[in-house]
């Protein structure tokens, strides 16, 4: 089984019942040691009695075992040890120096029968193929026939030089680890796992190197630092490193050591909090020993809890185990209005881009990952590729390049951003559309219409200038709830609370007209600079027409005209009049008039004040 996620993962070697006996490659010269150190350093290749080719292998000046002979051929040395019933640890350095090949490659028998591949039994590390998937293998003999039982990365050695410092340890219990540095120094990653329960092993063994070679590839194999000694025993139990909620129903897990798998499918060694209580079933494959699926009816896990996860009784061969926990929570995809646009900037300042906020409107930990922004204009998308998690009623903003909009905006420590490509957004207008790849179709989240022209009248441009959502549950394309970021906070809010941000009011029981604040102070400075009129009608199809007029009773604006309203609108005034113009401090009035096809007509009015900033 190959991992990918590091170069070396575990080797894991399980010995059958009847044995129980942790191999320990101890090197022997006519007698059994406990541990045997060949780093060759004193020049002498005899330190231990090898048979073989010897005459075809040197010790060089720089302290290293290396192939020195002429000619294509195979050559082949070995040396005879003990067995030991204690744990091991194999420690050695190998370096090619070109890149392998089925013409050029090397064999490192870890534990053979016999001193010749044909007719033996044990296993062996193969290094170097035809390709360019060259990874270290490791292959079982039986009876002279090769088994494939493992592979390394695909290409970890398949450049030249091919080379690893690699150490194997193992157990009692017949679990095993390898770790592997591929740049020859002391930075070991684990590798690859495997099992075997027909593993046999004799009381003596042979260790061998085998090297296979062309004429110009005679002296270029390297070997060093072959070092085996026994490891204590195992007393390390399984736990579970990992847990990840998959869905509303299932937990996957991973294990740190293969488990025995009749303590891992038993329910009740498992325990989630808030009320999930034990499984209903635990899935648990052999051929994948690291890992089980803990089943719960449907719909059971819940986004934006925090789960703790007790595990027990979870025993490896060794009987060792340990009463832990974990926590895992459960990350969920966005459904329509789960996530809506809530700032967006179309015009940056020199040296800039373009940003798209985005809020999280549910109560659901959503993973972005899947999310694509398009501008429907240009015909263009851009999926989103990153592992970021918006939480609950928070803020994220998009971008190229997120070091300018912090430096510009000045934006708090609390500002949530993802560096991203995002479409070229029009500066005069465009829909900005968000979509989100669910089970592989693509659903519409939230799309905005933009124009430039939405803006605040009173600004000279809106270069460098976002839109704000004033309200989080107001529609996306009423434009009257939009406005121009406030100056006192830079003309932006990215990743955080909107300037023009208003909560939502609740209406008043006596009339349908409700007015947030009866004063107002539209000078740009993002305080008060807008007033919402909220509308609350028990049925949806009114037709609004609203205007403004002044203490003197002449008429300064008309905000709408037959402006079709739902059951819940707004619109807002920004203090201009008919012509744009800043109106003058004082007392005005909103008359609004409602009228429905049915025949049901309201009217109200209400004063209120314009004020300036002392």
């Amino acid at each position: 089984m190959q991992r990918k996620d590091s170069f070396f993962q575990h080797l894991i070697l399980v010995l059958p019942m009847r044995f129980f006996i942790l191999l320990s490659f101890v090197l022997i010269y006519n007698v059994v040691n406990c541990q045997l150190k060949l780093n060759f350093d004193d020049g002498n290749i005899q330190t231990v009695k090898w048979f073989g080719n010897i005459e075809n292998f040197k010790i060089n000046t720089a302290g290293q075992l290396q192939l020195m002979t002429s000619g294509a051929g195979e050559s082949t040395i070995y040396t005879k040890y003990k067995v030991p019933t204690d744990s091991i640890q194999f420690d050695a350095f190998f370096k090619m120096q070109f890149a392998p090949s089925n013409d050029n490659l090397s064999k490192i028998y870890l534990f053979i029968d016999q001193p010749q591949e044909a007719g033996a039994n044990g296993y062996y590390l193969k290094l170097g193929e035809n390709g360019s998937n060259d990874a270290i293998q490791l292959y079982k003999l039986t009876n002279g026939v090769s088994t494939l039982l493992a592979a390394g990365t695909n290409g970890a050695i398949a450049l030249e030089p091919a080379q690893a410092r690699f150490s194997i340890k193992l157990y009692r219990n017949g679990v095993g680890t390898m770790s592997t540095d591929y740049t020859g120094q002391q930075n070991l990653d684990i590798d690859l796992d495997f099992y075997d329960p027909l593993l046999t092993i004799a009381d003596s063994m042979y260790f061998g190197i085998n090297c296979k070679y062309t004429a110009t590839r005679s002296d270029k194999f390297f070997y060093d630092d072959i070092f085996i000694q026994t490891v204590e025993r195992d007393t390390i139990p399984p736990r579970v490193t990992k847990a990840t909620a998959k869905n509303s129903q299932e937990i996957s897990i991973i294990f740190s050591e293969r488990p025995e798998a009749n303590a891992v499918v038993k329910i009740a060694n498992y325990v989630v909090d808030q009320g999930l209580n034990n499984p209903l079933e635990v899935i648990y494959n052999t051929n994948k020993p690291l890992e089980a699926l803990l089943r719960y009816p449907v719909g059971s896990i819940k986004s934006n809890v925090i789960y703790t996860l007790s595990v027990k009784d979870i025993t490896d061969k060794n009987n060792n185990s340990i009463e832990h926990q974990i926590q895992f929570f459960f990350i969920d995809k966005p459904d329509v209005g789960d996530l809506i646009i809530n700032e967006v900037l179309t015009d940056p300042n020199t040296g800039g881009e373009d940003f798209v906020e985005i809020y999280n409107t549910s109560d659901k930990l959503i993973k972005l990952d899947s999310l694509y922004i398009v501008n429907k204009e240009r015909n263009e998308s851009r999926i989103i590729r990153t592992d970021f998690i918006l939480k609950p009623r928070s803020y994220v903003a998009i971008t190229r390049n997120v070091e300018f909009l912090k430096a510009t905006y000045k934006t708090p420590d609390t500002a949530a951003f993802i560096e991203a490509t995002i479409p070229a957004l029009n500066v005069a207008s465009a829909n900005i559309t968000l979509q989100y790849n669910k089970s592989g179709q693509l659903i519409t989240i939230d799309s905005f219409n933009y124009a430039q022209n939405m803006h605040y009248k009173l600004l000279n441009n809106s270069k460098g200038i976002s839109l704000e959502r004033i309200r989080l549950n107001g529609l996306t394309n009423d434009t009257n709830n939009w406005h121009s970021a406030s100056a006192d906070r830079n003309y932006a809010t990215p990743g955080y609370q909107n300037s023009n941000y208003k909560p939502e009011v609740e209406a008043e029981n006596e009339t349908f007209v409700t007015i947030e604040k009866n004063t107002f102070t539209p000078n740009g400075d993002g305080i008060d600079d807008i007033l919402l009129i909220h509308y609350n009608l028990e049925k949806s199809g009114f037709l609004a027409t609203v205007r403004i007029f002044d203490s003197d009773g002449f008429p300064v604006i008309d905000l709408a005209n037959n402006y079709l309203l739902g059951s819940e609108s707004t619109i807002k005034w920004d203090g201009l009049d008919q012509n744009d113009q800043l109106v003058k401090t004082g007392l005005y009035i909103i008359y609004s008039r409602v009228f429905h096809p049915d025949g049901d007509v309201k009217s109200n009015k209400k004063v209120i004040v314009v004020a300036q900033k002392k």
